[in-house]
Order: C-alpha cells, then structure tokens, then sequence
C-alpha cells in the first residue's frame, strides 16, 4: 500500500499512469468531477487500454462537456461514460496493476497542486484483503444506477453549462429544471443497509453469478471434448471440465493478447450479440491443433492427475509444506498471484533481482502454507472445508465461506485460487475456473464476472 499524499509525501497519482503501461489491462474509473482529460481518458485511449468511467451528473455540471463530446466522438465500446446522480467517489482501478481510492478528481489541481489523500493499493494487496471483490461489489452497484451518454444527454448538459458560465449565482429554478429530467436514471444514492444484509446481497450476487457461469463451463466441456472438437493430442479420457479449461487457456493466450495486452473486453463487445458463434469458431480452432500451442498437454496429462491425488480427501490435510509448494506450482492463480506479491512478504531478499515464476512461486507457497485464518484455520483446512464439508453440489457456497468468514478467509487466497483448485480436485463436478477463464469467456461474448485473483 502506498499514501497518495501529492506535495506532502511526492507520491502522485501520475506516476501511476506513467508506469502502469505493460501491467494494466483494463481501467475502471468512478470519479465525481473531471475537468481534464488527458490525466486518464487520453491516457487509456492513447495506449489502446479499455477504459469504463463512471461520474457525476447534478446542475453544477461536474464532468466538463469537452470532455463528454470526446466519448461521443470516439464511438467506440472500448471507452464508455455513465453518469450517476448522488454520486462523489474518487476511485480507479487500473486492473492487472492496483487500485488508488482516495480524494482526488479527475482535475489538473487535484492531480499537481491540491492537498489530496488517498491510498493506492496494488493487485495483490487487494486479492490478500478482499478489496477486490468489494470494488467488483461496489462498480456493479453504480452501474445498475447509471445512465449511458447520449447526444441528446450531452445537448442538455452543455446547454446547462451555459447557463452555469453567465449565472454563477443563484439559479434554482434552472437547476430544479435540470435536475428534473428522465434522461438520467432517478436515484436516492446508496440505502442505509445493515451490513449482514449488504453481505447476504454480495453472496447471492456471487452464488448466482457463480453457478450460472459454472454451467456455461460445463457445457463447453460436453462439446470440447466431443471427437468433433478434441484435438488428436488430448485423450477422450481426460475430465470433460479439464478439457475446457485448457480450451480456453490456449484460446485466452493465443488469440485475445495484441502484444502484451489481452483485449478480452473489445472481443467480447464484438461477439456479446452472438457467443454461440464466436465459441464455435474457437472451438473448430482448438481442434485443428497439431500440437498443444503452449503446456497444455503438460496440465491435462500430467499436472492434472497429480493435483487429483494430492488435493484428495484422504490425502489433502496430511499435505507437508514441499508438499504444497508443489500444488502451488501447479495452480496458474497462485503463481500467476505469486509475481505480483513483494519479495520481503515472501521472505526473498528484495536487491532488485527479477525472480523467476518458479522461484518465487515456491517462496510464496511456503508462506501460505504457515498463513492462518482470523480463527486459526491453516490454508489446508480451508481448501479441505471448501471441498469437503458438506455436500458437493454446495461447494460454491463454501467458497465463499473461505473468501468472507473470518473462520475460513486466509490472506492472498482468492476465488481464482479456489476456483481453480475446486476444478482440479473435483473435475467431473466443477470444471476449474480462475480469472484467466472468465476472461478467455468473456472475450468470448459471455457475460461473465472477472475475479481478478
């Protein structure tokens, strides 16, 4: 974690941008004012990284009309705008890279000169404390409320910015007017909940969201690992849920990436209208291989059968710390999680020396493994309560158990590590899924839910 104090600490937030080029895949931003667009939205454009904005809309005009006719203009659903009323956060979530949340707006004064606080969190940091699931939680809530730009929506906004450029002062009867129209969705802004019920809101969310996209896997596998679909390289034996996840492995990282940036989202704006389409052309790729286009024959043959004994339920909690490491070795969340974690959280001198995925997947396994719950549960006895606690079909449920409960959570084990695991240990049931399946999905035209760790 990182203060953005601006002037005071010299942390700014555009060091963020001006290093964040190769990491970042995706921007979502929920600022309330925004006056200058080259701090963000020039930025992502320039550098072809989608970007979703969220900001305020009231009589003030909050969101500068140059900078809203930029939107307009560029047409294209790799750069969105929705307005929300009753709306003032200052957050964005540069994804692959962190997360700043704080005071400041999309504004040259809060950027270089105003006292501004906030704190930048990174990827990791946000998988170990949950943030990231909240930030999903929290950008689904504004969008469910939000309104699209539209011409006709920016025509009113400008005209109310003349009005507000000759009459700074009293103008009530204007902004009674203006604030009175059904171009923009009505909403009170956040509910005062309890926070068991805004918990109860978040699981159903994900349960729903979960289940739903468990069945798109699962009939992907059905299909995938029909002699129509399966490639010569990979046997009828192997677990339908495994062929799927090595499907769409091999699709996310041969055919999304445009040098070191996937664009699952803009090929998911291309085929969201038809996913049947787009999965079956992928699908008649996938068995045209003559060869596995990276590991994938390693995974499915190999890794795949030995993460079915070792995560066992007879074996599972008997699992040494080498032990472990090996499972970790061959999860790609956890080592995909392990680049991003610091090398002193790890125990790895920190002298500048790049390690290796290997290295510091193992250095990373051996600290999970001495991790422990908030009530004292190892990460073996969370994976164990997760696959084996009680009947199958509920797994999902005990997922989110180890995500939320303070009995079951562990630091820096997030949903795409279980629901990898889940996949691996339990292949005719759940087909693994991580946050590189449901971005290969996504790219696909399914409307799925990234979880970012």
């Amino acid at each position: 974690m990182k203060l953005m104090l601006g002037g005071i600490n010299g942390n700014y937030l555009r060091e963020i941008t001006e290093n964040g080029v190769q990491d970042t895949e995706y921007v979502k931003a929920a600022v309330a004012y925004a006056t200058k667009e080259d701090l963000l939205f020039d930025w992502c454009y320039d550098h072809s990284i989608p970007l979703n904005f969220w900001g305020r809309f009231d009589e003030g005009v909050p969101i500068t009309p140059r900078i809203l006719k930029k939107f307009l203009d560029r047409g294209t659903p790799n750069f969105t705008c929705r307005l929300v009323r009753n709306f003032h956060p200052k957050v964005i979530w540069w994804q692959g890279m962190g997360a700043y949340i704080g005071s400041a707006n999309l504004t040259d004064a809060a950027w270089n000169n105003n006292v501004e606080a906030g704190c930048y969190f990174t990827e990791a940091e946000l998988a170990a404390s949950g943030f990231d699931l909240q930030l999903q939680d929290f950008f689904q809530t504004i969008d469910k409320n939000a309104s699209p730009l539209t011409r006709e929506l920016y025509d009113l906004i400008e005209a109310r910015q003349r009005v507000v450029n000759q009459h700074r002062q009293q103008d009530e009867k204007s902004a009674r007017k203006f604030q009175g129209t059904d171009l923009v969705t009505k909403w009170e802004g956040v509910v005062r909940v309890s926070s068991r019920n805004r918990s109860e809101q978040r699981r159903d969310a994900f349960l729903k969201e979960w289940y739903e996209t468990l069945e798109t896997l699962r009939n992907i596998g059905v299909r995938v690992s029909d002699d129509k679909f399966r490639p010569s390289w990979v046997g009828s034996h192997v677990p339908p849920g495994a062929q799927a996840d090595q499907f769409l492995h091999a699709h996310y990282y041969q055919r999304t990436f445009e040098g070191r940036h996937a664009r699952y989202e803009g090929f998911y704006d291309q085929n969201r209208g038809n996913p049947e389409a787009a999965l079956t052309e992928a699908m008649a790729w996938w068995h045209e291989l003559d060869a596995p286009p990276a590991s994938e024959d390693v995974m499915l043959n190999e890794w795949a059968p030995e993460l079915s004994d070792w995560l066992a339920r007879n074996a599972l909690l008997d699992t040494s710390e080498d032990g472990f490491v090996n499972i970790c070795l061959r999860i790609h969340a956890i080592r995909d999680h392990a680049r991003r974690v610091a090398n002193l959280t790890v125990g790895l001198p920190d002298t500048g020396e790049q390690y290796s995925i290997d290295e510091k997947t193992t250095a990373f396994g051996k600290y999970l493994y001495g991790l422990r719950s908030a009530q004292g549960k190892s990460v073996l006895e969370t994976i164990d309560h997760v696959l084996y606690g009680g009947p199958t079909e509920k797994v999902p449920d005990r997922m989110w158990e180890a995500l939320e409960s303070p009995e079951w959570r562990i630091e820096h084990f997030g949903v795409s590590a279980l629901g990898e695991l889940v996949g691996w240990a339990l292949p005719n049931d759940f087909p693994p899924r991580n946050g590189r399946t449901s971005k290969s999905l996504r790219s696909l035209g399914f409307p799925v839910q990234v979880h970012s760790v």
